[in-house]
């Protein structure tokens, strides 16, 4: 070692010497503060922030219901149209506690009211229906005491049509609907 070495490792002992550490973990005890006479500063513990409330989402209002399969009743949520393509949510319920549900999506469809004109469910590049929990033909929802959300995807109605009708297997139709553009 050579001198420099030395003298850096003696000024860092010099100004570590009034420094009192200690390798004891911090107490958790709320009643032990550091005063000024230790160390010259004083420390309060800090209490944890409570947890803001969750606050549930009013359930969204049917535009119509109608009854469906099994005691479930099928609630119209929103008819919309973005660019070209009208999307139609809706929500199944029931009393029960185990109740779900499978649509034949072939089946399912959008009249375009102004024209008569019946709109299938739209398909991607892939071929994959556009609608929600699709597996294989069948959309598939739960209607239980929660309720279940499921939405489908048409190609839009022309501007000039103002209202649509839409049908699902074995529930009752949902007619003049107007559409949100």
């Amino acid at each position: 070692m050579d001198i420099r070495h030395l003298t850096f490792m003696a000024a860092a002992g010099i100004g570590l010497a009034g420094c009192n550490v200690s390798d004891a973990p911090p107490s958790d005890d709320a009643a032990t503060t550091t005063t000024a006479s230790d160390t010259g500063v004083t420390r309060e513990p800090m209490a944890a922030p409570e947890p803001a409330p969750v606050a549930r989402m009013p359930a969204q209002a049917a535009i119509q219901s109608q009854p469906g399969p099994d005691g479930a009743q099928v609630d119209l949520l929103k008819v919309a149209v973005t660019g070209d393509i009208l999307t139609v949510t809706l929500r199944c319920s029931s009393d029960q506690k185990i109740n779900s549900q499978s649509f034949n999506v072939e089946k399912i469809s959008v009249i375009d009211d102004s024209t008569s004109q019946r709109l299938g469910v739209l398909k991607d590049d892939k071929a994959d229906w556009m609608a929600s929990n699709v597996s294989g033909n069948f959309l598939r929802t739960d209607c239980e005491v929660k309720p279940g959300i499921f939405w489908v995807k048409f190609p839009a109605p022309p501007v000039t049509s103002p209202t649509v009708s839409i049908n699902l297997p074995e529930v009752g139709p949902f007619d003049g609907i107007p559409v949100t553009r």
